[in-house]
């Protein structure tokens, strides 16, 4: 809830909150060193955790998930690389690939078919690096990483998993791998831990290189005390609140798309996660978000991801109240209705 009354444009799927008051203090902010360096003590516990929580070996807290790309991609393309990008896949992951100076090819969505076509056309001597999410909050689908792996395995190829949006709300595509599989995976914990910081695990030989040679990790600062000690307690209570706040987030989810149905409103994008995209005409999309900013829900105009045109996303959490929700289809419905009469 807000001033305006209820607010859909929040990630913070799972609604853990990190008052001040509420963590344990902290002697110092920060180390003063680049992590590679230097950093505090419980930082490879908590990678640890991580790490063994998205289903691979090692892991290594970075400052953002654009310092975790940075430095992926720095490691993953020090020896001659060619590096595919799946056509859906979120943008911080292309852009940590372009501070490193290089590009990469675009593939179809969750298509290894199509990325096996694109390697039997790579030359030889080059190791694949395919960057996809592990799940697109468009179609709902997690990324069939065993295919995917498959297909890269007879060049010793690599997949770079994006998994903010599932780490910690639901199911993880990496956890149905085995953890020697040649996955890294990169998340942040803000959506499903509310958070502010991020992970990169995978292969131990990999994430020891990160640690020590990745270039963020060399020239930036490392994740603060107080994000750090926010991880620490919330994975602490995660262990047994998580559940309840899981199954809360779920019926929500069901209690909206259900009321899209009841109002014979377009079928949201998203499947069974947060993000609730409801399709809207192009030429619509600005005036649906004005009715709906005055009927006091707030959203968020997007371009829907997989699918073509513009969408209203609602971004569920488990904060909402069964009223928010049902607040919130009663107003997209009025919505629409002053579409049908104005046309």
């Amino acid at each position: 809830m807000n001033g305006i009354g209820v607010d859909f444009t929040s990630s913070n799927y799972l609604d853990y909150r990190h008052g001040h008051d509420r963590l344990r203090p902290w002697r110092r902010l920060t180390t003063g060193l680049p992590p590679a360096l230097g950093e505090f003590r419980r930082s490879a516990r908590l990678a640890a955790e991580l790490a063994r929580r998205t289903g691979r070996s090692a892991g290594v807290l970075e400052t953002s998930t654009l310092h975790a790309f940075v430095d992926g991609w720095a490691v993953l393309t020090a020896r001659p690389a060619a590096v595919f990008i799946d056509e859906e896949a979120y943008p911080i992951g292309r852009i940590g690939l372009r501070a490193n100076g290089l590009s990469g090819k675009v593939v179809r969505h969750f298509d290894p078919g199509h990325l096996s076509e694109a390697l039997r056309r790579l030359p030889s001597g080059r190791r694949p690096v395919l960057l996809v999410d592990g799940l697109c909050p468009g179609c709902g689908r997690l990324a069939p990483l065993r295919e995917l792996v498959d297909v890269l395995a007879p060049r010793r190829g690599v997949v770079l998993v994006d998994d903010t949006q599932a780490m910690g709300v639901g199911a993880t595509a990496s956890l149905s791998l085995p953890s020697s599989a040649p996955v890294v995976v990169v998340a942040s914990a803000a959506k499903g831990y509310g958070v502010p910081l991020a992970v990169l695990t995978g292969p131990e030989t990999l994430v020891r290189q990160v640690r020590h040679e990745a270039p963020t990790r060399l020239h930036g600062s490392g994740p603060s005390a107080a994000a750090q000690t926010a991880l620490a307690q919330v994975l602490a209570v995660d262990s047994t609140e998580g559940a309840r706040r899981r199954r809360i987030l779920a019926e929500l989810i069901e209690l909206f798309q259900s009321g899209l149905r009841q109002y014979r409103l377009p079928a949201a994008d998203g499947g069974r996660w947060p993000t609730q995209t409801v399709p809207v005409p192009r030429e619509f999309c600005a005036s649906v978000r004005a009715s709906l900013l005055r009927q006091g829900v707030r959203t968020v105009a997007v371009n829907r991801r997989c699918r073509s045109g513009l969408g209203i996303a609602f971004l569920i959490n488990a904060g909402h109240r069964p009223a928010d929700v049902e607040r919130a289809v009663d107003a997209l419905a009025a919505a629409f209705a002053e579409l049908r009469v104005a046309s």
